[in-house]
């Protein structure tokens, strides 16, 4: 099993996109071939959705949620940041299979209420 410790590239905060997209290029050039990815989230103390939007929910776009799940392995992670990634991750899959553009259409009509 591959194993990424996560505090190495964001330290205590996953909290920024930018963290979360150098998360996911890690993601992504150990996915090929069978062997599993273990992140290990053993002392990041912080979460915020950006963070997994840019790391996990991004991968929904390419890949489907039994690929995820029988690919990645998450350790050490904290209840809070299991129910933000939980979170975003059922708000991707709502993205990504909306073929209607119902999601895009319902951010269009938010922005115009700005």
């Amino acid at each position: 099993m591959k194993s990424i410790l996560v505090k190495e590239i964001v330290g205590y905060n996953a909290i920024s996109m930018n963290s979360g997209n150098k998360l996911k290029e890690l993601i992504l050039g150990s996915w090929n071939g069978n062997e599993r990815i273990e992140l290990n989230f053993l002392d990041v103390e912080v979460f915020a959705s950006p963070f997994f939007n840019a790391s996990i929910g991004v991968l929904l776009k390419d890949k489907n949620i039994e690929e995820l799940q029988s690919k990645l392995v998450f350790n050490n992670i904290s209840d809070h940041g299991k129910k933000l990634l939980n979170l975003v991750i059922s708000n991707a899959i709502k993205f990504y299979s909306d073929t209607e553009g119902n999601t895009t259409q319902g951010l269009s009509e938010i922005r115009k209420d700005l």
